[in-house]
């Protein structure tokens, strides 16, 4: 990542701390983000669950539930089904 910035390693960690983050719960959030983009996008029903996770980053499953639990305040199928429910009441 830093080298894509064209800066050192430690400028970016020296960065993200001035604003009061890591950079692993920086990368953690981009990661969980974009586990809630695709779960909220029929576009990727097609895939499992846990190939929405590994897409993200995250390559065991059951971590992948756990995160999305504790990040984003439900499991990868609830938040499927959670937009899908939505789209069909709506």
């Amino acid at each position: 990542m830093a080298r894509e910035l064209g800066i050192s390693q430690r400028s970016l960690h020296r960065c993200l701390a001035d604003g009061g983050a890591t950079f692993a719960a920086t990368l953690l959030d981009c990661r969980m983000q974009a586990a809630r983009r695709m779960l909220g996008d029929a576009r990727f029903d097609r895939l499992a669950v846990a190939e929405i996770g590994f897409r993200c980053g995250l390559a065991d499953a059951s971590h992948f539930v756990r995160l999305c639990r504790q990040q984003l305040g439900a499991t990868p199928g609830a938040l499927r089904l959670a937009r899908i429910g939505h789209r069909a009441g709506g």
